[in-house]
């Protein structure tokens, strides 16, 4: 089976809104993400991501852990801590020449570094964005409008 690494980002507002695209592929509402690059850390692909495809500008939110490196940074830094990793089965795209593979999803929460910052669509997968409050994306339906793993972090994430 082929695996891809890829990030995704839970971007969360002071309004406790989560940014969703509406992907053309999967016709499904979607936070930014995509495939991490060759010499890129998961955590650099999940704000690459949210800039190429809303224009914003993230801050990564980790857990706190214990900085191991703390006394020996010639020896490396801590990685922020995703929310979650995820092995998820990706079908064969004919039109993309691509077939069945797998996707190790990193999933990061992510806050946008100025709120004032204009989003916009990158028109290639998507062609409508919004902000959701949580009684939105609990209204959306799993059959057609969002997958439920996306709808059950974005509920656990947002508090009211």
């Amino acid at each position: 089976m082929i695996r891809h690494f890829t990030a995704t980002a839970f971007i969360i507002d002071s309004k406790k809104r989560t940014l969703l695209l509406w992907h053309k592929r999967l016709k499904r509402w979607m936070p930014p993400g995509g495939h991490v690059d060759e010499n890129e850390t998961p955590e650099d692909a999940a704000k690459r991501e949210c800039k190429e495809e809303t224009n914003l500008d993230v801050e990564i939110i980790g857990d706190a852990q214990v900085d191991l490196f703390e006394e020996n940074r010639f020896e490396g830094r801590m990685l922020s801590k995703p929310i979650a990793m995820l092995l998820e089965e990706i079908p064969a795209s004919p039109e993309r020449n691509e077939p069945a593979h797998q996707h190790m999803d990193f999933l990061f929460l992510a806050k946008p570094l100025d709120e004032r910052q204009a989003v916009t669509i990158e028109k290639t997968e998507s062609d409508r964005m919004k902000w959701f409050t949580k009684a939105e994306v609990a209204a959306l339906d799993e059959e057609t409008e969002i997958f439920s793993n996306v709808k059950t972090y974005i509920l656990q994430m947002i508090t009211q």
